[in-house]
C-alpha cells in the first residue's frame, strides 16, 4: 500500500514546492534562483541566492528570466517590450488590462485539465484501496471528490498571483472594463 501512495505524495510535493526568488536560465541550461534588480541597455543585474552583489549578465547569454510573481522579463534571449510610465498611462482601461496580462506566465493553467483529472483519479484509486467498494455508492465521496479535483489544482496554480488593479484605475466602469479584457 506504501508503494502505491508513495508516487501521489511526491507528486502532490512537486505542485506544493515553490520558490520565493527570481529565476533566470542561460542558454547554456544553467539556472540561477536569486534577485533581479534591472536592466541596463543590454546588461542584466541579477543576484544569485549565495551571491553578495548584483552581477551584470549580458542579455545575449539569457534564455529565460521570470519573476517570482510569474512576470517573464526576457524571454528567448528577447527583453519583452515594456513602456515607460508615462506611456502606460496614455493607455485605455482596456489596453492596460491586456498589456498587464500579457507579463505574465499563464502557459501554467495548460497544467489545470491534466492536473484535475490526476486528483481525480486518485482519489478513486484511494477509495477503492482504503475504503473499498465503487466510489459512486458514496454520496459524500462523489460530491467531494470532484469539488476536490477541480479546486485543489486551482489554489496550487493561482497561489503566487495576486490581483491588483493599477491605481490609475479608480472607477468601478473601469474595474470592471479591466478584468472583463
Amino acid at each position: 500500500m506504501v508503494n502505491r501512495i508513495t508516487p501521489l505524495l511526491l507528486f502532490i510535493g512537486f505542485v506544493w514546492a515553490q520558490t520565493d526568488f527570481d529565476k533566470l536560465v542561460l542558454k547554456d541550461g544553467t539556472t540561477y534562483f536569486g534577485e533581479y534588480s534591472k536592466i541596463e541597455g543590454k546588461i542584466v543585474f541579477f543576484k544569485p541566492q549565495e551571491a553578495f552583489g548584483f552581477q551584470p549578465i549580458p542579455v545575449k547569454l539569457i534564455r529565460r528570466l521570470e519573476l517570482k510573481e510569474g512576470q517573464i522579463i526576457i524571454d528567448g534571449g528577447k527583453v519583452k517590450n515594456s513602456l515607460t510610465l508615462d506611456e502606460y498611462q496614455k493607455l485605455s482601461t482596456k489596453e492596460k488590462a491586456i498589456y498587464d496580462a500579457n507579463l505574465y506566465n499563464v502557459k501554467k493553467w495548460a497544467l489545470y485539465g491534466p492536473t484535475s483529472i490526476i486528483v481525480f483519479m486518485g482519489s478513486i484509486f484511494l477509495h477503492k484501496v482504503l475504503i473499498g467498494g465503487e466510489f459512486w455508492e458514496s454520496p459524500i465521496f462523489l460530491g467531494g471528490s470532484p469539488a476536490a479535483s477541480l479546486t485543489i489544482p486551482y489554489f496550487v496554480l493561482n497561489s503566487k498571483e495576486k490581483f491588483n488593479f493599477p491605481k490609475s484605475i479608480l472607477t468601478d466602469s473601469e474595474k470592471e472594463i479591466y478584468e472583463q479584457a
